[in-house]
Protein backbone atom coordinates (compact mmCIF):
# COMPACT_ATOMS: atom_id res chain seq x y z
CA UNK A 1 0.00 0.00 0.00
CA UNK A 2 1.34 3.47 -1.01
CA UNK A 3 1.57 6.54 1.28
CA UNK A 4 -1.47 7.41 -0.87
CA UNK A 5 -3.51 4.91 0.32
CA UNK A 6 -3.21 4.59 3.21
CA UNK A 7 -6.50 5.31 6.03
CA UNK A 8 -3.94 8.19 7.72
CA UNK A 9 -3.87 9.88 4.49
CA UNK A 10 -7.60 10.74 3.62
CA UNK A 11 -7.95 11.58 6.84
CA UNK A 12 -5.23 14.31 6.63
CA UNK A 13 -7.27 15.39 3.44
CA UNK A 14 -10.39 15.67 4.63
CA UNK A 15 -9.44 17.52 7.69
CA UNK A 16 -7.52 20.19 5.69
CA UNK A 17 -10.59 20.69 3.28
CA UNK A 18 -11.44 24.32 2.96
CA UNK A 19 -15.31 22.94 2.64
CA UNK A 20 -16.88 21.80 6.09
CA UNK A 21 -17.04 18.18 6.07
CA UNK A 22 -18.27 16.10 9.83
CA UNK A 23 -19.24 12.99 10.60
CA UNK A 24 -22.10 11.87 12.75
CA UNK A 25 -23.35 8.10 14.30
CA UNK A 26 -26.31 5.95 14.35
CA UNK A 27 -27.47 8.46 17.73
CA UNK A 28 -26.42 11.52 15.75
CA UNK A 29 -23.30 12.00 17.51
CA UNK A 30 -20.56 14.48 16.19
CA UNK A 31 -17.36 12.20 15.66
CA UNK A 32 -15.14 14.62 13.01
CA UNK A 33 -15.40 18.17 12.62
CA UNK A 34 -12.30 19.29 10.29
CA UNK A 35 -10.50 22.37 9.10
CA UNK A 36 -13.21 23.73 7.31
CA UNK A 37 -16.22 23.48 9.01
CA UNK A 38 -13.98 25.27 11.60
CA UNK A 39 -13.79 28.51 9.34
CA UNK A 40 -16.91 28.45 8.04
CA UNK A 41 -18.66 28.41 11.43
CA UNK A 42 -16.36 29.69 13.93
CA UNK A 43 -16.80 26.70 16.42
CA UNK A 44 -13.73 24.57 16.99
CA UNK A 45 -13.09 20.75 16.62
CA UNK A 46 -12.77 20.45 20.58
CA UNK A 47 -16.36 22.12 21.20
CA UNK A 48 -18.37 20.08 18.69
CA UNK A 49 -16.79 16.46 18.57
CA UNK A 50 -18.59 14.69 21.39
CA UNK A 51 -22.11 16.70 21.12
CA UNK A 52 -24.98 15.48 19.62
CA UNK A 53 -26.85 16.90 16.48
CA UNK A 54 -29.60 17.38 18.88
CA UNK A 55 -28.00 19.70 21.18
CA UNK A 56 -28.43 21.94 18.13
CA UNK A 57 -24.97 24.14 18.89
CA UNK A 58 -25.39 25.62 15.61
CA UNK A 59 -28.93 26.34 15.92
CA UNK A 60 -29.75 24.95 12.56
CA UNK A 61 -32.87 26.68 10.63
CA UNK A 62 -34.39 26.77 7.40
CA UNK A 63 -37.36 29.37 7.01
CA UNK A 64 -39.58 29.57 9.82
CA UNK A 65 -39.46 26.18 11.38
CA UNK A 66 -39.57 25.64 15.11
CA UNK A 67 -39.50 22.20 14.38
CA UNK A 68 -36.71 20.14 12.80
CA UNK A 69 -34.33 22.02 11.15
CA UNK A 70 -33.91 20.89 7.37
CA UNK A 71 -30.00 20.27 8.56
CA UNK A 72 -31.27 17.98 11.24
CA UNK A 73 -34.33 16.09 9.24
CA UNK A 74 -31.67 15.16 6.54
CA UNK A 75 -29.64 12.99 8.93
CA UNK A 76 -32.58 11.36 10.32
CA UNK A 77 -33.70 10.66 6.60
CA UNK A 78 -30.23 9.61 5.75
CA UNK A 79 -29.69 7.42 8.52
CA UNK A 80 -33.27 5.87 7.96
CA UNK A 81 -33.14 5.27 4.20
CA UNK A 82 -29.78 5.80 3.28
CA UNK A 83 -30.86 7.86 0.00
CA UNK A 84 -28.12 11.51 0.06
CA UNK A 85 -29.78 14.95 0.46
CA UNK A 86 -29.32 18.53 -0.28
CA UNK A 87 -30.64 21.33 1.47
CA UNK A 88 -29.92 24.69 1.90
CA UNK A 89 -29.74 25.77 5.80
CA UNK A 90 -28.74 28.43 7.66
CA UNK A 91 -25.81 27.72 10.79
CA UNK A 92 -25.45 30.65 13.35
CA UNK A 93 -21.95 31.40 13.66
CA UNK A 94 -20.06 31.28 16.73
CA UNK A 95 -19.71 35.30 16.36
CA UNK A 96 -23.94 35.25 16.73
CA UNK A 97 -24.19 36.51 12.91
CA UNK A 98 -26.38 34.22 10.26
CA UNK A 99 -24.58 32.09 7.23
CA UNK A 100 -25.99 30.10 4.87
CA UNK A 101 -24.68 27.39 3.43
CA UNK A 102 -25.76 24.56 0.97
CA UNK A 103 -25.71 21.11 3.02
CA UNK A 104 -25.19 17.54 1.05
CA UNK A 105 -25.52 14.64 3.57
CA UNK A 106 -24.69 11.07 2.60
CA UNK A 107 -24.96 7.47 4.37
CA UNK A 108 -22.23 5.66 5.98
CA UNK A 109 -21.96 1.90 5.75
CA UNK A 110 -19.79 -0.98 7.29
CA UNK A 111 -18.15 -3.58 4.84
CA UNK A 112 -22.04 -5.59 5.33
CA UNK A 113 -23.71 -2.67 4.27
CA UNK A 114 -25.41 -1.52 7.33
CA UNK A 115 -25.81 1.97 7.74
CA UNK A 116 -23.58 2.79 10.88
CA UNK A 117 -23.39 7.13 10.27
CA UNK A 118 -23.94 10.02 7.89
CA UNK A 119 -21.53 12.19 6.49
CA UNK A 120 -22.04 16.18 6.10
CA UNK A 121 -20.51 18.38 4.31
CA UNK A 122 -21.20 22.30 3.45
CA UNK A 123 -19.50 25.53 1.74
CA UNK A 124 -21.46 28.76 2.13
CA UNK A 125 -22.82 30.55 -0.88
CA UNK A 126 -20.10 32.89 -1.32
CA UNK A 127 -16.54 31.28 -0.40
CA UNK A 128 -14.79 32.63 2.83
CA UNK A 129 -11.60 33.07 0.75
CA UNK A 130 -13.50 35.89 -1.37
CA UNK A 131 -14.94 37.81 0.91
CA UNK A 132 -12.58 37.93 3.24
CA UNK A 133 -10.63 39.43 0.30
CA UNK A 134 -13.52 41.62 -0.19
CA UNK A 135 -14.12 42.58 3.02
CA UNK A 136 -10.12 43.42 4.04
CA UNK A 137 -10.10 45.43 0.57
CA UNK A 138 -13.17 47.56 1.61
CA UNK A 139 -11.61 48.15 5.11
CA UNK A 140 -8.42 49.19 3.42
CA UNK A 141 -10.29 52.07 1.55
CA UNK A 142 -12.43 53.39 4.86
CA UNK A 143 -15.62 51.83 3.26
CA UNK A 144 -16.44 49.88 5.94
CA UNK A 145 -18.86 50.90 9.48
CA UNK A 146 -16.99 49.81 12.31
CA UNK A 147 -19.13 48.54 14.57
CA UNK A 148 -21.51 46.69 12.11
CA UNK A 149 -18.90 45.61 9.66
CA UNK A 150 -20.84 46.78 6.54
CA UNK A 151 -20.85 49.68 4.28
CA UNK A 152 -20.38 53.07 6.03
CA UNK A 153 -23.35 55.61 5.11
CA UNK A 154 -21.06 57.98 3.10
CA UNK A 155 -20.42 54.90 0.33
CA UNK A 156 -24.13 53.38 1.23
CA UNK A 157 -25.59 56.92 0.08
CA UNK A 158 -22.67 56.87 -2.93
CA UNK A 159 -24.47 53.46 -3.80
CA UNK A 160 -27.76 54.78 -3.85
CA UNK A 161 -26.99 58.07 -5.80
CA UNK A 162 -25.71 56.06 -8.65
CA UNK A 163 -28.52 53.90 -8.54
CA UNK A 164 -31.15 56.98 -9.15
CA UNK A 165 -29.23 58.00 -11.65
CA UNK A 166 -28.84 54.60 -13.71
CA UNK A 167 -32.58 54.66 -13.22
CA UNK A 168 -33.30 58.52 -14.55
CA UNK A 169 -31.17 57.80 -17.80
CA UNK A 170 -31.75 54.18 -18.71
CA UNK A 171 -34.89 52.98 -16.57
CA UNK A 172 -32.70 50.39 -14.77
CA UNK A 173 -35.03 49.30 -11.79
CA UNK A 174 -33.51 48.49 -8.46
CA UNK A 175 -34.74 48.90 -4.71
CA UNK A 176 -34.22 49.56 -1.23
CA UNK A 177 -34.87 48.34 1.96
CA UNK A 178 -34.70 50.33 5.08
CA UNK A 179 -34.20 47.89 8.15
CA UNK A 180 -34.21 49.41 12.04
CA UNK A 181 -33.14 48.05 15.08
CA UNK A 182 -35.76 48.42 17.80
CA UNK A 183 -34.73 49.07 21.84
CA UNK A 184 -31.55 50.39 21.23
CA UNK A 185 -31.73 53.26 23.40
CA UNK A 186 -33.21 50.78 25.94
CA UNK A 187 -30.19 48.15 25.79
CA UNK A 188 -27.74 50.95 25.70
CA UNK A 189 -29.08 52.05 29.33
CA UNK A 190 -29.50 48.29 30.68
CA UNK A 191 -26.60 46.90 29.59
CA UNK A 192 -23.70 49.09 27.84
CA UNK A 193 -22.32 50.56 24.76
CA UNK A 194 -20.11 47.15 24.57
CA UNK A 195 -23.56 45.07 23.85
CA UNK A 196 -25.06 47.30 21.22
CA UNK A 197 -21.71 47.13 19.69
CA UNK A 198 -22.11 43.07 19.66
CA UNK A 199 -25.67 43.64 18.54
CA UNK A 200 -24.91 46.11 15.53
CA UNK A 201 -22.05 43.27 14.04
CA UNK A 202 -24.77 40.61 14.54
CA UNK A 203 -27.42 42.02 12.62
CA UNK A 204 -25.07 44.01 9.99
CA UNK A 205 -23.48 40.38 9.01
CA UNK A 206 -26.69 38.62 9.51
CA UNK A 207 -28.28 40.83 6.77
CA UNK A 208 -25.07 41.26 4.84
CA UNK A 209 -25.09 36.94 4.18
CA UNK A 210 -28.92 37.19 3.61
CA UNK A 211 -28.33 39.04 0.56
CA UNK A 212 -26.67 38.61 -2.74
CA UNK A 213 -23.15 39.98 -3.24
CA UNK A 214 -24.57 41.73 -6.35
CA UNK A 215 -26.75 43.72 -3.59
CA UNK A 216 -25.52 46.72 -0.93
CA UNK A 217 -25.97 46.92 2.79
CA UNK A 218 -24.77 49.79 4.94
CA UNK A 219 -25.21 51.47 8.15
CA UNK A 220 -26.99 54.97 7.62
CA UNK A 221 -28.14 55.88 11.37
CA UNK A 222 -27.04 54.40 14.67
CA UNK A 223 -29.92 51.77 14.85
CA UNK A 224 -30.93 51.70 10.53
CA UNK A 225 -29.36 49.77 8.02
CA UNK A 226 -30.03 50.18 4.59
CA UNK A 227 -30.37 47.28 1.43
CA UNK A 228 -30.12 48.33 -2.09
Amino acid sequence: MSEFESPEMFRVVLESLQTGVYFVDRDQRILFWNEGAEKITGYLRQEVVGCFCRDNILELGAGNKNVLSDAAESVTAVLRDGKPTISEVSFRHKAGHRIFVRLRAVAIRNAHGTIIGAAESFDESLSASDWDRRQRRLADYGCLDEASGVLSKGVTLAHLRENLTTFADHRVPFSILCIEVDCMDTMRATYGLPVVASILHVVGQTLENSLRPTDFLGRIAENRFLAI
